[in-house]
């Protein structure tokens, strides 16, 4: 394979003697081995051990103003583990996650997580139907929230005013997923990207030249 990659880009390898690589190992275990292992309490366990106690995250991490940052951390065909930087007043779109399964483990800050349904409209004032809003749930620093889309679509943002970081593990790699929009229920289908991969800046690449690198 060849592409315009940086070469760290291009050949993942773990870190010895990081911790967040040392979750990768154990969630390979967990959810690349028999199906019977891949618990969704344990994942949830193991994240919620990290959240707690653990700082190697940080040279991972990225923030942007314009958007909400999406930090590639480890990547196969089976899972696929992000780290996203949020700056105050930043949200993400109302989405599903592509019949995946979804832990979010907050690192730092406090996130709030609202619940939409598909399908299952209100009407509006101006006679256009929006999406009808579920629970709203806040997770503190060390908080874990599971998500798959027999629960909801939802949306998540930082709570307090603060920048805050999240670890998300999705039980395959989303490569795709559909945004809605909170005015008339409409969904679309967007295609998502990274902006660094394990620290090093990727904006603008073609995410299938990142994704091919990770093939394992």
């Amino acid at each position: 394979m060849t592409s315009d990659l940086a070469p760290e880009l291009c050949r993942p390898e773990r870190n010895a003697g990081c911790s967040l690589d040392d979750l990768t190992k154990a969630l390979g275990d967990l959810l690349e081995g028999e199906p019977s292992k891949a618990s969704g309490a344990a994942v949830a366990e193991l994240l919620r051990q990290y959240a707690a106690c653990e700082g190697s995250w940080r040279p991972y991490v990225t923030f942007r103003e314009d958007t909400y940052s999406r930090n590639l951390i480890w990547r196969t065909d089976k899972f696929e583990l992000l780290l996203l930087g949020w700056e105050a007043g930043q949200e993400s779109p109302i989405h599903d996650h592509a019949g995946q399964q979804c832990w979010m483990a907050v690192l730092e800050g406090e996130l709030e997580e609202v619940h939409f349904k598909e399908g299952d409209l209100a009407p509006a004032g101006d006679g256009i139907s929006g999406l009808r809003q579920g629970r709203v749930k806040a997770f503190p620093t060390g908080g874990v929230a599971y998500i798959h889309d027999d629960i909801a679509l939802h949306l998540i943002r930082p709570r307090a005013g603060q920048r805050a970081v999240s670890l998300h593990l999705y039980s395959s790699p989303i490569d795709s997923c559909r945004k809605f929009c909170p005015d008339t229920g409409k969904a679309e289908e967007v295609n998502v990207a990274y902006h660094t991969v394990r620290g090093s800046g990727c904006s603008g690449t073609d995410p299938e030249l990142i994704r091919d690198a990770w093939i394992r």
